[in-house]
């Protein structure tokens, strides 16, 4: 399972690079626990209490997993979730590098950053690094933003 983790506080997002999750919770369920599993056998990351998880699925790029720790429980050894599943969400890529993304169509532009929908990006391995992924917004979040080609 390729991933990339972010830790900012007491928020852990895991940027997973296929869509892995099946349409019951109970399968979803399954698939956090074992990566909370991961996180602490291999991340070495201590986590413990109750925890908000948002699972943002995109098709085109994959699963972003938003974690938020809400509570700690009397028992320290005792991980608690609620998940809520986020099917086919819009991805943006968000970037200060307009060449980079120069040779695709529908680039908006707004306060020196570049926008485009990730599914309009071909491979989006080749432009990760110079940007970020945009996700948890509405469909016509690109609407306020200067279109540009």
């Amino acid at each position: 399972m390729c991933m990339k983790i972010d830790l900012i506080d007491e928020k852990i997002i895991i940027y997973l690079k296929d869509t892995f999750f099946k349409d019951d919770i109970k399968s979803a369920t399954n698939d956090v626990k074992n990566i909370f599993i991961r996180l602490i056998t291999y991340y070495h990351i201590k986590l413990s209490g109750l925890y908000d998880v948002y699972a943002y699925e995109n098709k085109k790029y994959g699963t972003i997993l938003e974690i938020i720790k809400k509570d700690d429980l009397f028992n320290s050894n005792i991980i608690d979730l609620k998940i809520k599943l986020f099917k086919n969400d819009k991805f943006y890529f968000k970037t200060k590098e307009y060449l980079i993304l120069n040779q695709f169509n529908n680039i908006y532009y707004d306060n020196e950053y570049y926008y485009i929908d990730i599914n309009n990006i071909d491979n989006i391995i080749k432009v990760i690094e110079y940007g970020d992924i945009i996700y948890n917004k509405k469909d016509n979040y690109l609407i306020s933003k200067l279109l540009i080609k």
